[in-house]
């Protein structure tokens, strides 16, 4: 897997497939790029593909800045260095990261896919405290809350699994950064073809937060998926992969 040299971190990256557009996915609070598994393998059959463990999280190395400002410019500088025009996707805090990125973005950005984020990510009470004090604890409500009721035990092991091995510290910096950010005055200025996805029973992110964002941005469609909750490309990955494409090939007429 190559690396990106960013403000004194290695930051890694998987990458493969050879169209265009690019998609460069950005994982969420406590995650690391192998989330994106399966749009990884199914999308890079037709288009370029990036997933980057931000600073911090995988096989990244630990920034002492470590936060969303820091992973906006891990971010940009993997965008830059893909070359090509790319589509940001990113979950939960990765849509936040994407989000302030397209504030001031790389000049090879040309559209967002954000999947169960919000302008504003206030973080339940309970969850900062057993960050602070319970790490097994806060492990076990998260995926009790990130999924939907039928999920199955063995996405929310994965996913559990994933977020033990990044540690406590991550999970803390990276819920605490999610409940202190907020954009929600500058929506207006984001002028990306936008595509919004969000489970139907997701509780972390609910559906309102979406509805906000696609009243919000000008260019911005809303598809709700149903019997999924926040972990949309685990437990609908067929439903997620396939708004990808589709919002990839609508894409293609303007690259031309």
């Amino acid at each position: 897997m190559p690396t990106l040299r960013v403000q004194g971190s290695d930051i890694y990256y998987a990458r493969s497939g050879q169209g265009h557009p690019a998609l460069l996915f950005v994982h969420g609070a406590g995650a690391d790029h192998t989330l994106w598994g399966d749009q990884v393998k199914t999308l890079s059959q037709e288009f370029t593909v990036a997933a980057l463990d931000l600073n911090g999280h995988g096989r990244s190395s630990h920034r002492t800045d470590a936060g969303i400002p820091s992973y906006v410019e891990d971010v940009r500088a993997l965008c830059e260095a893909l070359e090509i025009p790319t589509i940001l996707v990113g979950h939960s805090m990765g849509g936040a990261v994407a989000l302030t990125l397209a504030l001031d973005p790389p000049k090879n950005l040309i559209a967002l896919a954000l999947v169960g984020t919000g302008a504003k990510l206030r973080v339940h009470p309970q969850i900062l405290e057993l960050c602070r004090s319970d790490f097994a604890g806060a492990l076990d409500l998260i995926v009790t809350w990130a999924f939907a009721a039928q999920a199955s035990p063995k996405l929310r092991e994965q996913s559990r699994a994933q977020m033990e091995r990044n540690g406590a510290e991550t999970l803390l910096r990276d819920f605490s950064s999610c409940n202190n950010f907020d954009i929600l005055a500058r929506l207006h200025e984001i002028q990306f073809p936008t595509l919004i996805l969000c489970g139907r029973d997701d509780q972390l992110t609910p559906p309102k937060y979406s509805e906000f964002l696609q009243k919000n941005i000008s260019q911005a469609q809303l598809s709700l998926i149903e019997n999924a909750g926040h972990m949309l490309m685990l437990e609908q990955p067929q439903a997620l992969q396939q708004a990808l494409r589709d919002f990839c090939i609508s894409l293609r007429g303007s690259l031309e």
